[in-house]
């Protein structure tokens, strides 16, 4: 008897996680929908260690390598990667409607190493980089945001912002330096 669940009761345990997290996410329940989401991801992590987990318990089972499987199968381990994806993106939007703008930034950012153009997750990573100033981040992903879906409204207002505050950061600049140089005269 294999002592490991399968890496498909794995994968539905983390889609049950994930959807558990949605549920109590829209009903502004942050904390325990984060809960959910992170045990989601230990999940999708249990099940790309199995590979390691499955050689190194072989000798223990004669049911050999089943993490292999994971592995060699290109089509499962996309959907792991996407469903560890939208995690990070849902955990991103937790962490945003509670203003914890750097741990929002985060978890965006780690969304974004599955797919660098995904739109929630430049979106987000806009809007938070955004609210903690960094503004030459937020631009790169906003700018980014608007060419791959130019004419979306939400996306262009958050550039727009992004533009103005730069503007802004670019004038009380200018103010100081005018104000160092007038003393020296």
């Amino acid at each position: 008897m294999d002592k490991f669940k399968s890496i498909e009761t794995l994968y539905e345990e983390a889609c049950a996680l994930k959807e558990s997290g949605n549920n109590l996410f829209k009903m502004n329940s942050f904390s325990k929908a984060r809960r959910k989401y992170h045990f989601a991801l230990l999940q999708t992590r249990a099940i790309s260690s199995r590979d390691t987990v499955g050689r190194s318990m072989s000798f223990m089972n004669d049911s050999v390598d089943e993490g292999l499987k994971y592995h060699e199968n290109d089509l499962f381990k996309e959907k792991v990667e996407s469903l560890e994806a939208d995690c990070y993106k849902n955990l991103a939007m937790t962490f945003m409607k509670e203003d914890n703008w750097s741990k929002g930034l985060e978890y965006s950012k780690k969304a974004l190493e599955f797919d660098e153009n995904d739109e929630k997750s430049l979106y987000r990573y806009s809007t938070c980089a955004l609210k903690l100033g960094m503004l030459s981040e937020g631009t790169l992903a906003s700018t980014k945001l608007t060419k791959l879906r130019p004419g979306i409204k939400i996306y262009e207002q958050i550039h727009r912002n992004i533009a103005q505050e730069c503007k802004k950061e670019l004038m009380n600049e200018k103010k100081i330096y005018q104000k160092m140089f007038a003393n020296q005269i």
